[in-house]
């Protein structure tokens, strides 16, 4: 049995494509989402084969979902399903499980499962293209909010809101002016999202957003620490990176 979960942010929509599917004796809709923060929380903590999404929704849009499953210790299988033929088609063809156009026919659709049926006899082999195609379509800096977690729950939050990112060796944390958010993420991974105009890697363990630094302190051997408006918490600029923090804060 193929178990599966429909995400599109337009009710007629998803309603339509999870009442195709479970016209396949072989298949499961497991659950149907219009909102896919809902959808990732419950797909991180529900076992599915294959998740159907849209690629334009607001808040998370299908590549930044996409991108999280991957990211999951079981993923799913990705399909996507657009009204749009845009440059992405052209792309997903090439690397992906499959990428369906709305509206969706019945002879389109006996395709996909099948293609899906191919792909989970090998489904290691078959998650290298589709974090490839993300990769190569996705451009994370142009989103405004990151998902992030806490508590068990995850959370969309502005990028503009965070003070720094720091990791260890098992986690990334993510500080803001209130909370504090866990994110899956290396720091290497956060900082590709981020804009490099706007946050700077000062250390291999930090990054940090250079318009909400309120304190720069002299450290020793001539490096510096920062600090932030209503947190108390001290960050390092590392002694090889010095020199680049100086210029962007026009220190002389």
């Amino acid at each position: 049995m193929i178990k599966i979960i429909v995400v599109d942010d337009e009710k007629p929509a998803v309603d339509e494509l999870a009442y195709m599917l479970k016209s396949y004796e072989e298949v499961q809709v497991v659950d149907i989402f219009t909102d896919p923060v809902l959808a990732l929380e419950a797909i991180s903590k529900t076992s599915v084969d294959v998740v159907f999404l849209d690629i334009s929704m607001p808040e998370m849009d299908g590549f930044v979902l996409a991108q999280m499953l991957m990211k999951l210790t079981k993923p799913p299988l990705i399909v996507f399903a657009t009204a749009y033929d845009e440059y992405a088609v052209q792309a997903f063809e090439i690397h992906a499980i499959d990428y369906v156009l709305k509206p969706l026919t019945e002879e389109r659709l006996s395709t996909t499962i099948k293609r899906i049926e191919e792909h989970l006899q090998q489904k290691q082999q078959s998650l290298i293209p589709i974090r490839d195609m993300l990769s190569v379509v996705r451009n994370p800096k142009k989103h405004d909010r990151l998902p992030v977690w806490k508590n068990d729950r995850i959370y969309l939050i502005h990028k503009n809101d965070i003070l720094f990112c720091t990791t260890n060796e098992n986690e990334t944390t993510i500080i803001t002016h209130k909370e504090r958010f866990m994110t899956s993420d290396t720091l290497t991974e956060l900082e590709s999202q981020l804009d490099e105009q706007i946050f700077f890697r000062c250390h291999r363990s930090y990054i940090i957003r250079l318009d909400a630094v309120s304190e720069v302190i002299p450290w020793f051997n001539n490096t510096y620490a920062v600090k932030f408006q209503g947190c108390s918490e001290e960050v390092p600029i590392s002694r090889r990176n010095t020199k680049v923090f100086k210029a962007l804060m026009y220190i002389k």
